[in-house]
């Protein structure tokens, strides 16, 4: 057995060498937008729930260093995860997939767990920044159980059982909401939107008079063009583009160096006994949120590995993919390893379509992105000089990939595309990823009992379903 063969799944006979290479390069140019977006939203979250712990609307110099310093360790997680991850798919799975921390996910911890778990702290009596210090880490501690929880539920089956017992409309849905949340957070990082007088958002007409808006809005122009002529590494080229840009007009300050060791600032590893303690302790008093976390996680995985391998043709004769048992693994694995490397939960992502397009079929496609996201460990600092306004559009292009799941909704059965329209709406709507999906699980019971159906309604939705009604009930005015 050659080392090749180590790499290649059961259904592929021969190992097309260059076209794996040329695959493992095309799948990191096209995802290697990550190592730059995961750092900023998280960094941008932990920033919110910062200036909200101190009850300022600016930070000083000392609380500044300290957001830079928790992007520098998202930015060193976020590697350390996409590298292992799609390790571990190469040599595990042996599948052209690669893994890093998901879009969608980040901005859930982001910009609803961490400020949630910042308020629960400074209601129970944790002032200043060590409740946002804390949250941030409770979030990644919660990442980090999920990811043990998805490796029994792979190794058990019950993951593949408990998707099946969901409506796909239902998930659909809420990931296309997912999809127009992110949009959200693009047009808003962008300074395109902002609060508005007598109205819940409003066009920021200052927007084409402010040097970052102006090169976020060509940024963006930019991103379409490469994205519409299939332009590998659209995305990365649009963020590096941008941030050149912004260097002689002063809107980027380059670090003293673009190289140094990784700092491990987000790792749940040295606290870890603590950070179990908080988990326990939060999770009971913020469930619902928890839970809206673990879903999200969940349910991500599946649907990205039926569709990758149809894609690929890598599936048995039932159609069913093949090695999905250790690809399942290995995304819980992902998770685990990121979690404590500190960062989000890592997935499969979808961009590894691009590698497939461009002849990955085996483990060599990933061992090659593998070890490119491994090479961008020490340049942390290249990171975290990425400005939002650079971020922005690639942001806002993202929710196209959820939004182009439309279709997939059976709108012919209103049961099933009321709620799913109700997700859509809300998460974009309320800000809030948890509140969204809670809103839509509520809506598909109550619709299919409205409709006589109740028979259609599984226990895992019927549980869900009561969960979040007693977190709108009584617990959500203890997060506020």
């Amino acid at each position: 057995m050659t080392f090749l063969d180590l790499l290649r799944p059961p259904t592929v006979v021969t190992i097309n060498t260059r076209s794996e290479v040329i695959a493992g390069l095309t799948t990191f140019l096209t995802m290697a937008y990550i190592l730059f977006v995961n750092p900023a939203i998280v960094g941008s979250g932990f920033e919110l729930a910062l200036t909200h712990a101190l009850g300022t609307s600016s930070l000083s110099p000392q609380y500044q260093a300290l957001v830079y310093t928790v992007k520098l360790g998202i930015a060193a997680g976020t590697a350390i995860a996409a590298a292992f991850g799609t390790l571990l798919m190469a040599f595990f799975a042996r599948l052209p997939f690669a893994m890093a921390p998901g879009m969608g996910e980040n901005s859930f911890i982001a910009f609803s767990v961490i400020p949630a778990f910042t308020t629960t702290l400074l209601n129970i009596g944790v002032l200043g920044p060590r409740a946002a210090e804390i949250a941030l880490m409770v979030a990644l501690t919660a990442v980090f159980i999920d990811g043990l929880i998805f490796l029994f539920t792979a190794w058990s089956g019950i993951r593949e059982r408990i998707i099946k017992s969901i409506s796909p409309n239902l998930a659909v849905g809420i990931s296309v909401g997912i999809g127009l949340f992110i949009t959200f957070i693009g047009l808003s990082l962008g300074g395109f939107v902002k609060p508005g007088v007598g109205t819940p958002v409003t066009f920021n007409v200052e927007a084409f008079r402010t040097p970052s808006s102006i090169l976020a809005f060509i940024g963006l122009m930019l991103a379409i063009a490469l994205y519409i002529y299939r332009v590998p590494g659209a995305f990365l080229i649009t963020i590096i583009a941008l941030t050149l840009v912004g260097i002689p007009l002063g809107l980027v300050t380059p670090p003293p160096s673009l190289v140094q060791l990784p700092t491990l600032s987000t790792s749940i590893i040295p606290n870890f006994p603590e950070n179990i303690m908080w988990w326990i302790k939060l999770v009971s008093l913020a469930f619902p949120v928890a839970l809206s976390l673990w879903m999200i996680e969940f349910f991500d995985g599946i649907g990205t590995i039926v569709g990758l391998s149809n894609r690929a043709g890598l599936v048995d004769v039932r159609g069913r993919p093949v090695n999905i048992e250790r690809a399942l693994y290995t995304d819980a694995m992902g998770t685990i390893v990121g979690a404590l490397a500190g960062t989000t939960t890592t997935v499969i992502y979808v961009e590894s379509a691009a590698g497939i397009e461009s002849g990955g079929r085996t483990g060599l496609t990933s061992l090659i992105t593998g070890l490119l996201f491994l090479a961008f460990l020490p340049l942390g600092p290249l990171a975290v000089m990425v400005p939002s306004f650079a971020t922005a559009p690639v942001l806002i292009l993202v929710g196209l990939m959820f939004i182009s799941l439309i279709p997939k909704l059976n709108f012919s059965d209103l049961t099933e595309a009321i709620p799913a329209f109700v997700a859509i709406i809300s998460i974009p709507l309320t800000y809030s990823i948890a509140t969204g999906i809670g809103l839509a699980f509520i809506t598909y019971t109550l619709t299919k009992i409205i409709a006589g159906r109740f028979r259609e309604i599984s226990v895992t939705t019927i549980i869900i379903t009561l969960i979040f009604t007693i977190y709108f009930v009584a617990m959500l005015p203890s997060l506020h």
